[in-house]
């Protein structure tokens, strides 16, 4: 018997290279070349990756009430005013969600500015944080 010959060999490995490839969301980009990339920040759309960069973020507790308190500077690197909604979910020490999320806020950053969006938790029982930006479509 001869043995049958496919012509849909590549489908497979086409199926296994786009498995592969990135998807959203995407870890943002650092403004500078040699800050390190925060895992904190992600970007919702490639699109929106290409003009947005994030600065060096500063976390800190708030003194008497213990709040986790996140800055992030996002910086428009486009020639054209962009419009964000950024979230923010506060996390405990196992990276789990505690129910303590920001609204979507829009946040209008006009090309070449970078603005610092400041974040702070409901509680105490904060330990991490993600800050999710995506387009306001």
């Amino acid at each position: 018997m001869k043995p049958i010959r496919s012509g849909l060999c590549p489908f497979p490995l086409v199926l296994l290279l786009a498995a592969c490839s990135s998807a959203p969301p995407y870890a943002a980009l650092p403004i500078e070349d040699d800050a390190e990339a925060t895992a904190n920040v992600v970007v919702a759309d490639s699109s929106l990756l290409d003009v947005v960069r994030i600065g060096r973020t500063g976390v800190e507790r708030v003194a008497g009430s213990n709040q986790l308190k996140v800055m992030v500077p996002i910086r428009n690197i486009d020639d054209e005013p962009i419009l964000v909604l950024v979230q923010t979910s506060f996390l405990d020490g196992q990276k789990n969600a505690i129910g303590d999320d920001t609204n979507q806020q829009i946040k209008l950053i006009s090309p070449g500015s970078t603005l610092p969006v400041i974040v702070l938790s409901r509680t105490d029982f904060a330990q991490d944080w993600i800050m999710r930006i995506s387009w306001n479509k």
